[in-house]
């Protein structure tokens, strides 16, 4: 094996470690996003309980 050989092996392996940090990199963002999503979904679910239980206490005690 010589030296262009090892040159060529070292850069395609660093190629695929930049690539796979980048993939890496873009799995965190998405998942990142994705737990901010749900994150407000829940938040959204609570105020609308929220709202529900003010809604149904006013009903009864104005009932």
């Amino acid at each position: 094996m010589g030296a262009a050989e090892v040159s060529w092996r070292l850069a395609v392996g660093g190629w695929q470690l930049a690539v796979g940090s980048w993939q890496l990199a873009v799995g965190g963002w998405q998942l990142a996003v994705g737990c901010w999503l749900l994150a407000v979904g829940c938040w959204r679910l609570a105020v609308g309980g929220w709202r529900l239980a003010v809604g149904c206490w006013r009903l009864a005690v104005g009932g």
